[in-house]
This record gives C-alpha cells, sequence and structure tokens, in this order.
C-alpha cells in the first residue's frame, strides 16, 4: 500500500506542474489559433496615447489607472501572437498570486487557476459585444485588477485591517478591485481567527473586530466618500466601476458578466476559512481532473466560433490594407450564406479589381443577418459603415459615421484612420495632419501614419492626375469623390439600401468606374428601366471592351422578359454561353418546375450549375434583409 500511495503521491506532483502547462497551451490555442481576427479587430476598436491628456481622460472614472494600463497593452493585439502571450503572462502571475495570496497548497493549484479559466471565456464569448463595447482596455482590465487583490492578499503588513484605510486612496486607481482586496482583508481576518493563519490571529478580541469591520465598513464606504470627484459616475455604479457591463439599446446581457462574477465570488471564498482537505492522494487527482475537465468543457463551449463574425473580420482587415485578393479569396472560402456586410465588402474588391461584370455573381449574393446568441441588435453603421462608404467615395457619410460611432462608443484606431483618408480625400489637409499626429504617437499605427504625412503639406499628391503615382490604393476613391460631390443626405441607418438606391439611380459620362458600378447596382435592383440607360452608358464609355458576360446575361434576359422595352436582335451575345446556356437554363426551370417543385427547392436544385449567372440570381435569389 506504501509504494501504492508513493507511486499517487508523484503522479500527483507531476499534476500539480502540467496543469500550467495546459493552462498556457489551451490559451494559446483559442486566442491565437481561435481568435486572432478577433484579438487583431479588438486593438483596432480601441485606443492610447501616450500623452497627459489621456491619461486625464481615464481617470475621469475610478479605476482610471487600470484602464490606462489596459489600453496601453491592447495595443499589443495589432500581432495577435504577442499581445496573446502578454495576456497569458498575466493570467500565470494572477494564478500564483492566488496561490501565495490564499495560501493554496500546490496539490490544490487547478484551484488557483480557476479565475485565469473565467478570464479566458470573458475574452473568447464576447461575440458582436465587441463593437458596442465602451470598456476601456476591457481584455486586461480585469486580469489587472484581481492580480492587484491577490497580491494584497499575499503581502499585507502588518496584517490588520487598519491598513485598509490607506487602501481606501487607491480608490481612484483601482476601483471595484480596490472594494474587493478590502472585503478579502475582512475574510482573511476570519480565517486569522480560526487558527488557519497564525499571523492573522489575535487574542484581543476588540482587534478582531476592528480587523473584520473596518475592511467591512471601508468597502462601502469609500465609493461614497470619492463620489463627488466623479461627475460622471452614477452614484449606483460608484460600487462595480471596473467590472465590464454589457449594455446596448437597451438590451443588457448578464450572461456575459457572469464570468466576472464567477471570479469575484472565487475569490472570496479562497478568502474564506474553508479548509481544502481530501485525504487520499487518488481522491486529490481525481479532484484535479475534474477541475481540468470541467473547466475546458467550459471554454470550448464559450469560444464564439460563428464563421462569418471571424471571416467578416478578416474581409474588413483586407479591405483596410486594400487587400482585394484576399477579400475575394475569403468570399470564395465561405461555407454558407454571408453576411450583407461581407456581401458589400465582396463588391467592392470586383470593382477596385476591375472584374464586378464577369464575376459578380460568382460568389455568394444571398446575404443573412450576423448570428447572435441574444437579443443584440447588431447594425451595420457599428461595424462597417464608415470603411463601406470611404470605398464608395461616400467620404461624408464615413466621416458622419465614425464621429457618431466614437462620441457613443470613444474614438480608436480604425475610425482615425478612415477619418484621416477621408479628410485628405475631400482636401480637408489640417484636419487630416491632426488625426495623423495622433497616430503617430502610437506604436503600431506610426508606420501608417508617415505613409500618408506628406500629403497633407503637398496636396498635388492627392490631385486625380497624381494620385495613382503616389497613393495608387486611394485612386477609386479620388475619382469617386471628385464626380459625385459631396452632399450630404440620409441613410435611415441602414447603408447597404442606401448605396444600392444611390448608385442604381446615378449616371456618369465622364468616369468609367463610377458608371460601371452605377450598373452593377442596377443589376442589384432587378428593374429594366435602370439597367438599361446605364447598359448603354456603360456600352458607350468602352466601346474597346468585350461586354462583360452578367451584362450580357442580364440585357438578354430583360430581352426576353420585356421585347418591347429594347430590341436585342442585334445584339451580339455569346452565342455559347448566353444563348445556348439561358435556353437550357430556362428548360431546366420549367423542367422542375413542371415536377411540382416550389421556387426555392427549384433555385437549390440549379444551384450548382447555373448559381454563378444573373439569371439565377434575378429569379431565386430572395428576402434579403439589411440591417
Amino acid at each position: 500500500m506504501g509504494n501504492k500511495s508513493s507511486k499517487l503521491e508523484s503522479v500527483e506532483k507531476w499534476l500539480s506542474w502540467i496543469w500550467p502547462v495546459c493552462f498556457i497551451l489551451a490559451g494559446w490555442h483559442y486566442l491565437v489559433s481561435e481568435n486572432s481576427d478577433m484579438l487583431f479587430m479588438a486593438q483596432e476598436k480601441s485606443l492610447f496615447y501616450g500623452s497627459r491628456v489621456y491619461f486625464n481622460e481615464c481617470m475621469q472614472l475610478p479605476g482610471g489607472l487600470l484602464s490606462y494600463a489596459g489600453s496601453y497593452l491592447m495595443q499589443f493585439f495589432y500581432i495577435p501572437a504577442l499581445g496573446s502571450s502578454i495576456l497569458i503572462a498575466l493570467w500565470l502571475i494572477l494564478a500564483f498570486a492566488i496561490k501565495f495570496g490564499f495560501k493554496v497548497k500546490m496539490t490544490f493549484l487547478p484551484l488557483a487557476f480557476v479565475v485565469p479559466v473565467l478570464l479566458l471565456i470573458s475574452v473568447i464569448d464576447m461575440g458582436y459585444w465587441l463593437y458596442y463595447m465602451k470598456f476601456v482596455g476591457y481584455f486586461f482590465v480585469p486580469t489587472l485588477g484581481f492580480i492587484f487583490v491577490a497580491l494584497w492578499a499575499a503581502v499585507r503588513l502588518p496584517k490588520k485591517g487598519l491598513w485598509t484605510i490607506p487602501l481606501a486612496l487607491t480608490y481612484p486607481l483601482f476601483g471595484f478591485y480596490t472594494l474587493l482586496a478590502m472585503a478579502v482583508t475582512a475574510l482573511c481576518a476570519v480565517k486569522g481567527s480560526h487558527g488557519t493563519d497564525k499571523k492573522l490571529h489575535t487574542t484581543h478580541g476588540k482587534w478582531y473586530i476592528m480587523n473584520v469591520a473596518i475592511p467591512l465598513v471601508l468597502a462601502l464606504a469609500t465609493p461614497v466618500l470619492w463620489y463627488r470627484f466623479y461627475t460622471e459616475l452614477a452614484i449606483e455604479r460608484s460600487w462595480i466601476a471596473g467590472i465590464p457591463l454589457f449594455e446596448a439599446e437597451e438590451v443588457a446581457n448578464w450572461t456575459l458578466s457572469l464570468p466576472f462574477i464567477f471570479s469575484i465570488v472565487w475569490m472570496l471564498a479562497m478568502a474564506l476559512p474553508i479548509p481544502f482537505k481530501i485525504g487520499t492522494p487518488l481522491k486529490r487527482i481525481v479532484c484535479c481532473i475534474l477541475v481540468a475537465v470541467a473547466s475546458a468543457y467550459a471554454i470550448n463551449s464559450a469560444n464564439f466560433d460563428n464563421y462569418n463574425y471571424h471571416a467578416e473580420m478578416r474581409m474588413y482587415r483586407a479591405a483596410e490594407n486594400f487587400d482585394w485578393d484576399e477579400i475575394l479569396r475569403e468570399a470564395a472560402r465561405i461555407p454558407g450564406d454571408a453576411t450583407r456586410e461581407m456581401v458589400i465588402m465582396k463588391n467592392i474588391a470586383l470593382f477596385n479589381k476591375g472584374i464586378a461584370g464577369s464575376q459578380f455573381f460568382h460568389y455568394n449574393n444571398m446575404g443573412e443577418k450576423p448570428y447572435v446568441q441574444d437579443s443584440l441588435k447588431v447594425h451595420m453603421v457599428q461595424t462597417a459603415a464608415s470603411m463601406l462608404y470611404l470605398h464608395h467615395g461616400k467620404v461624408n457619410f464615413s466621416t458622419r459615421w465614425c464621429i457618431e460611432n466614437s462620441v457613443e462608443f470613444g474614438y480608436n484606431y480604425d475610425n482615425l484612420k478612415i477619418l484621416t483618408l477621408s479628410a485628405l480625400v475631400s482636401e480637408e489637409y489640417k484636419l487630416a495632419r491632426k488625426y495623423l499626429d495622433i497616430l503617430s504617437n502610437t506604436i503600431y499605427q506610426k508606420k501608417w501614419a508617415e505613409r500618408y504625412l506628406p500629403a497633407t503639406s503637398r496636396p498635388s499628391m492627392l490631385s486625380e492626375e497624381n494620385v495613382g503615382k503616389y497613393y495608387p490604393e486611394l485612386a477609386n476613391i479620388v475619382d469617386l469623390r471628385n464626380h459625385m460631390g459631396s452632399v450630404l443626405d440620409g441613410d435611415n441607418g441602414i447603408p447597404e439600401m442606401y448605396l444600392i438606391n444611390y448608385f442604381s439611380r446615378s449616371m456618369n459620362k465622364d468616369s468609367k468606374y463610377f458608371q460601371e458600378m452605377t450598373l452593377d447596382y442596377a443589376l442589384v435592383q432587378k428593374d429594366i428601366q435602370l439597367f438599361w440607360p446605364r447598359f448603354i452608358q456603360y456600352a458607350m464609355l468602352n466601346k474597346d471592351k468585350n461586354m462583360p458576360i452578367h451584362y450580357q446575361e442580364a440585357a438578354y434576359l430583360y430581352g426576353k422578359l420585356e421585347p418591347q422595352t429594347m430590341d436585342i436582335s442585334q445584339m451580339p451575345f455569346d452565342k455559347q454561353q448566353i444563348v445556348e446556356r439561358y435556353e437550357r437554363f430556362n428548360q431546366t426551370a420549367q423542367s422542375l418546375i413542371n415536377s411540382r417543385m416550389d421556387s426555392k427547392q427549384v433555385g437549390e436544385a440549379m444551384k450548382s450549375t447555373y448559381g454563378d449567372t444573373f439569371w439565377w440570381f434575378y429569379f431565386f435569389c430572395r428576402d434579403i434583409t439589411s440591417y
């Protein structure tokens, strides 16, 4: 028996050390392998600049130092592997701070990792709340706050309740976590009174009462004492300043706050005089394995792995880098229906590559709303409208939504870059210089800013004649902006429908690029009266080019459906790809309809063969909902 017990103790010791390794691997997998695109987007939606002004802005709410430090660390998600490594390292520090602060034996090391596991869950389960989060430094603030609490539990000297009086002075720096440290102090005093910690134990009853009472009273009173210094904070939120809340448009999701709530409860439970005694090594091994299995299950279940959610972010990043080929590669990989945002980004890539007329319908155009796990209403004006408007030359709209979102959710790198490009294209060079000065004082956005700074002092670099030489990525935007003017009307918060309606009803005889966009959006409208004038104008501007296949498909179909509107008998349609293929399409559709299939079933049956045609889009792409 002794030999068996010795072997089990060896296994137990080995498992104690393997646990941190497993946590590191799990953290790396779920952060870097599964969520790199989300982490990069989170960095884009954050902002840090090392000035006194920004520091003072952070300090306007309790926990300002944590917000400042958290926003600084968010920058490193520009390289997701680097930012993830920093975050995982902080979680390891937190776990071992909990171990030493609450005197957790090595045997029960998995218990010290419960809070880091919960914090990992809080990172990977955000979903579309990423775009609606107003909490500065979200991914790092709770971690830094809990480290502060755990270190306080570990190093209080002397370990008396009176030391929470100077601790109250840290409320502006750590917010709620100062109050949590006070509560932990009181509970540790209770633990000491039970003799579990000889250093805390005292025989003087009055000191025991003070060690428990003073921290609890201060935890309740400190926010009230500091409240008059925080004019932007409601009194009822003074006690939770530093805990992320998920609220948007009268929608509140408390489920996403559960990892923080459970972490708080766990920290308090670790401070209580609860003996962790499980007799035999075998029972302790089983206990640790159960904790590990439960943690793995919780992490995997919480991971927001919706394909379109991540693909949207990858396509958005490619659009930011003007990488049209990557957008089209991503569009080709989509396993099902894309979101409407992804469809528009695909369109932008086709426009910029000049192949919309031949490949517009080679990709999924059905579109669906973003997948959410709660009642959050996702609107494109918050997720991508500014970028989409910029690439359509509607720079006044891109500026408008950048400003509105910045007022609501705060300025960020993404908005500042779009505001910069919009200002440059609009010839507002002093304004562009203002944004570039901010970006120039960052770690990873500096190089981007340096590329566009010369244009603020040399406007000729962005003229129609020179933009292709100095900034070729902006050439099409400048072309559109110069040929559509700067009118700012209303989009009713639905950018996709505004863009479709605006371009499908526009005409331009001076810009081939603009005119082709009007024709493509006329196809999306499925309106014969809109199509023919734009088709004819396009043909006149491109006499030296063969007519792209999708425009031939539309002309042939509309000529068949309404021959009185246009005589197509003299048009040189491609015999194989248009005339003969349309006849096969029509015959197949009639055959399936005669077999008593409904429209949706017919569309699904024909999609593999004719899904790359305007004809299939015209008849079977229905019920598209913008958001």
